[in-house]
């Protein structure tokens, strides 16, 4: 579908599903993109859903690709901005954010007392308690970043590693997995709505990428 409304791909860990770039004013810009394709009336978003997620919505327009059931042919396409999909972003972030507020408080709350009982009471931490607590949540050279003092951790730092372990392990309990957006939502924007059947594919092009630019003023940064 990004090819196809003329779209640049998001590259490798960018988190941008597509851009739209376009000149305005004599300045090269470019507008991130939500892009979710389906062959059914809703749309499914993503894997375990937190604060990250919803941040990131907040600061894109939204491109919908709706196709026939054999999923070949695009049958109709809507963009929407951050302000028309809010009421559903809202919707999930009153979910999930009483969780993670209980995740930093009980993590916050841990003292050298629970150290001495999780990791046993030392004067200084080896490498091997650090990785025993955060695994391979950690790559070699994090692990050697955080060392404050020689080879080891102080036991300062190794309950701040501690508290950031439980913040982890509460929030990864503490995410929605795919939350859908239903055909209800979608409903209020049939007018919106555009029917690509019989379209050129200029027409279908310039069209959508005329609707994301006027919703660009809607992202913020």
């Amino acid at each position: 579908m990004c090819a196809l409304l003329g779209l640049r791909l998001g590259e490798g860990r960018s988190e941008v599903d597509a851009f739209l770039d376009f000149e305005e004013e004599g300045l090269e810009r470019f507008c991130r993109i939500e892009l979710k394709s389906t062959t059914t009336d809703s749309v499914s978003t993503a894997r375990d859903v937190g604060p990250n997620h919803i941040q990131r919505w907040r600061n894109r327009v939204w491109v919908f690709g709706f196709y026939d059931r054999s999923g070949t042919d695009l049958a109709r396409v809507l963009a929407l901005g951050p302000d028309a999909m809010e009421a559903w972003i809202g919707k999930v972030e009153s979910y999930v954010s009483p969780d993670f507020a209980l995740g930093e408080r009980v993590a916050e709350k841990l003292d050298r007392e629970d150290l001495d009982i999780i990791c046993g009471r030392k004067d200084t931490y080896e490498l091997a308690d650090a990785q025993a607590l955060m695994k391979r949540q950690w790559s070699k050279a994090k692990y050697a970043s955080e060392m404050d003092v020689r080879q080891g951790y102080t036991p300062a730092k190794m309950l701040e590693i501690l508290r950031q372990r439980a913040l982890y392990v509460i929030q990864r309990g503490s995410t929605l997995n795919n939350p859908h957006i239903p055909k209800s939502f979608f409903s209020r924007f049939n007018d919106l709505m555009l029917d690509v059947h019989g379209m050129d594919l200029r027409t279908l092009r310039e069209t959508i990428q005329r609707r994301i630019r006027l919703l660009h003023p809607q992202i913020k940064g």
